[in-house]
């Protein structure tokens, strides 16, 4: 409306304002360090919204409009790469709305020369092949969308450029290194493993095996809350901690003194554990975006290398797992870059002709075992009796238990003094993740292979869209890591399908999409009998609706006057042609240029519009006489358009 328009007040007082961002703009970058870049992401966000909205407020010519709608849809892919969630969708489709007014705005002035009101327009001007045509576009768009989508490479997570570390609030934790998690209540901070009373009145959220002890005859019934997302390349377990001493019943941590880890104003750089293998040569990126708030561990595919974290400072175990010194609450951020090595079966089974690289305290811990019962040590040699290597031990093992063994919650409390991993495998034969991880630990230790029970998570849902993974509570889990010379820890589960890392493909996105579609099919299923009911509620409501509309359009047609009924029937005898009457039109002009059009002579088009008028305005009533001329004068009108029309 102002385009034409000088504007320069309003000029004066968006330049001021543009150099008042950019000054804020570099009064932020001056406080952020040369060595943290990830962190400039959001002040250079913000800047670009700001010169956004203030060029928006004067748009003098297209180019400046078209430069707006460009620089927003830039900016609306970026915001997509890096949303964590669904909602996003919301502001796309808003935006969608917007940049479509936008377009149809911005060239309003140069749409071709409408056709005059005394021309038929065409029928292809008409609404109906309009919305047809925008509707087979559209459905276009969305095929070809799947098409290229499914067939396009899996979301790669980016560098560590991928998202700023942040916290909403710091809140220091009493205990610096120690372990807390708020889901537990007070036993958080007792160094035990919670009781069953206690289990049942912590967090459904909450995982009972972050503690400083595992208790394997008990678990939590955790729900499906989203607990985080994570953003990586590919699918690992997102480890949590390690329990190294087994008493038949309990893990327990016997190395719990952590280190302090620090950064100078950068990224924290995480030695390598006391008694680990160097670092692999594969870097996996991962952020963390939480949902809810948890214990204060980092999870992190294993080995951590480098970590961009909001505090200045965490606490490593020599197990090489870390812990944060104040809490992480929901919606806390953190970046873990990891270094993989690309290993395969062949690769590990070629990793008993190396050196042990590990220390013999390190290994009689990871192979102490106590009094346990015989028969698990003969199940486990007769299991591995043909295996040739460690590698293919633990194969055997995992083969064996998946066949024989079954996971379930509900199984009976474990009896007093009884060995749990004898019960599960010679008794129960039925137990959830801490039993069947726990069985193959010890099994391992008895044929003098190090190996220590771990919890975390694994990997969870991939979200097709967003490329993130959606971790729930439920997929809180406990597994086995196995020692292999030259290369480290190595997590195995024969109750979670996560590839070693040298197996990960150039996965398609479409296998993200059918698995995605795949797991909430049955939701859908059973939404099935409501759809249907829905739907033909839906079907009878418009079948009734059609013969109500026309019943009530009769009757406005009986209540309107004598001489409005005539004229509708002629303008609609007009449509039926293509021509409209003009708004401008009176009624003698528009009959009289119909008339000429449908074989009415000017006389006669002229003596119905007299009568039309008179009828109208006239002081008295036109007589019957009269209004029997107009009926069949307007019979010619309609019975010649509906002919002309057949032959058309």
């Amino acid at each position: 409306m102002r385009r034409h328009d000088r504007n320069i007040l309003l000029k004066a007082l968006l330049a001021f304002g543009v150099l008042l961002a950019f000054a804020r703009f570099l009064s932020i970058v001056s406080t952020i360090p040369s060595t943290g870049a990830a962190q400039l992401q959001v002040p250079l966000a913000e800047l670009f919204i700001w010169v956004q909205f203030l060029h928006s407020l004067d748009v003098p010519a297209r180019r400046d409009l078209m430069f707006s709608l460009s620089s927003s849809t830039a900016l609306m892919i970026v915001a997509a790469v890096l949303s964590v969630s669904m909602k996003f969708g919301l502001f796309l489709a808003a935006w969608g709305i917007f940049a479509l007014a936008s377009l149809v705005l911005s060239y309003r002035s140069e749409i071709a020369d409408v056709p005059g009101l005394d021309e038929p327009p065409t029928r292809y001007g008409s609404f109906a092949h309009t919305s047809k045509v925008t509707a087979l576009a559209s459905l276009a768009v969305i095929l070809v969308g799947i098409l290229v989508f499914a067939f396009l490479p899996r979301t790669q997570a980016m560098t560590t450029f991928s998202f700023p570390a942040a916290l909403q609030q710091v809140v220091r934790l009493p205990s610096e290194g120690g372990l807390a998690n708020p889901s537990l209540g007070p036993v958080a901070d007792a160094g035990r493993a919670p009781t069953q009373t206690e289990l049942g009145k912590s967090a459904r959220f909450g995982y009972f095996g972050f503690a400083r002890e595992l208790d394997t005859g008990l678990r939590g019934r955790p729900d499906d809350t989203l607990v985080m997302r994570v953003r990586a390349s590919e699918a690992a377990f997102w480890r949590g901690q390690s329990f190294d001493r087994w008493d038949g019943r309990n893990w327990s941590v016997t190395r719990d003194r952590p280190d302090r880890v620090s950064g100078q104003g950068g990224p924290i750089d995480v030695p390598l554990a006391p008694y680990d293998t160097s670092f692999g040569t594969r870097q996996l990126v991962q952020t963390y975006p939480l949902e809810v708030t948890g214990p204060n561990m980092i999870f992190a595919a294993y080995a951590p290398e480098r970590l961009y974290f909001p505090d200045n400072a965490v606490f490593q175990l020599p197990d090489g797992s870390l812990r944060a010194g104040v809490e992480l609450g929901a919606g806390a951020v953190y970046t873990v870059v990891s270094t993989r090595k690309d290993v395969t079966p062949a690769i590990l089974r070629k990793a008993d002709s190396l050196p042990l690289g590990i220390d013999p305290t390190s290994r009689a811990l990871y192979t102490q075992l106590p009094k346990i019962p015989e028969r698990i040590r003969k199940l486990a040699e007769t299991v591995t009796a043909t295996a040739t290597s460690t590698y293919d031990k633990v194969i055997a093992l995992q083969d064996w238990l998946a066949r024989n063994t079954t996971y379930s919650l509900d199984i009976p409390s474990l009896p007093e003094g009884t060995d749990a991993v004898d019960q599960f495998l010679f008794v129960d034969r039925r137990g959830f993740c801490e039993q069947i991880g726990s069985s193959l630990v010890v099994m391992l230790r008895s044929l003098g292979i190090p190996a220590r029970l771990v919890v975390g998570y694994v990997p969870g849902e991939r979200n097709p869209l967003s490329g993130m993974f959606e971790v729930r509570a439920s997929d809180a889990h406990a597994w086995a890591e196995v020692w292999f010379p030259g290369i480290g820890w190595q997590g195995f589960d024969p109750t979670a399908e996560v590839p070693l890392a040298g197996e990960q493909g150039a996965d398609l996105a479409g296998g993200d999409l059918l698995a995605w579609v795949g797991g909430r099919l049955p939701g859908l299923l059973r939404l099935l009998p409501t759809g249907l009911v829905v739907a033909c509620l839906a079907f009878v409501t418009w079948g009734l609706h059609v013969p109500a509309r026309r019943l009530l359009g009769r009757r406005s047609f009986r209540r309107r006057t004598w001489p409005a009924q005539i004229l509708s029937r002629i303008e609609s005898a007009g449509r039926r042609v293509g021509r409209t009457r003009a708004p401008s039109e009176t009624a003698p002009e528009f009959i009289s240029d119909l008339g000429r059009k449908r074989d009415l002579s000017d006389e006669d088009a002229r003596e119905l519009g007299v009568i039309l008028e008179a009828a109208s305005f006239g002081r008295a009533p036109v007589n019957d006489a009269q209004r029997q001329r107009a009926e069949a004068l307007v019979a010619i009108i309609e019975r010649t358009s509906s002919a002309r029309r057949s032959d058309e």
